[in-house]
């Protein structure tokens, strides 16, 4: 995993967090972790533009002329024979 360093942040903002990470029983770093976890999310926008690559991609794979079942079918179908 990797690091960052943060500069030049207020000590307002420092005192700020070691407060909120002791009412809340972390530290200062899960804290920041959270916050920086949450502001890297991925929007509504991009995870659609992930979701359309992924049915591009899975597109070229299908054999014209043949049959494709559905995942949840076969996946129904392991659950269902206890395999």
């Amino acid at each position: 995993m990797g690091q960052i360093l943060i500069r030049q942040l207020d000590d307002a903002v420092i005192a700020r967090l070691k407060d909120r990470a002791r009412e809340r029983k972390t530290s200062v770093e899960a804290l920041a972790r959270q916050a920086i976890t949450k502001a890297a999310e991925l929007s509504v926008e991009e995870k659609l533009a992930v979701v359309r690559k992924m049915q591009e991609w899975s597109s070229k794979a299908i054999i014209p002329g043949v049959g494709q079942t559905p995942g949840w079918v076969l996946i129904r179908e392991d659950r269902d024979h206890d395999h």
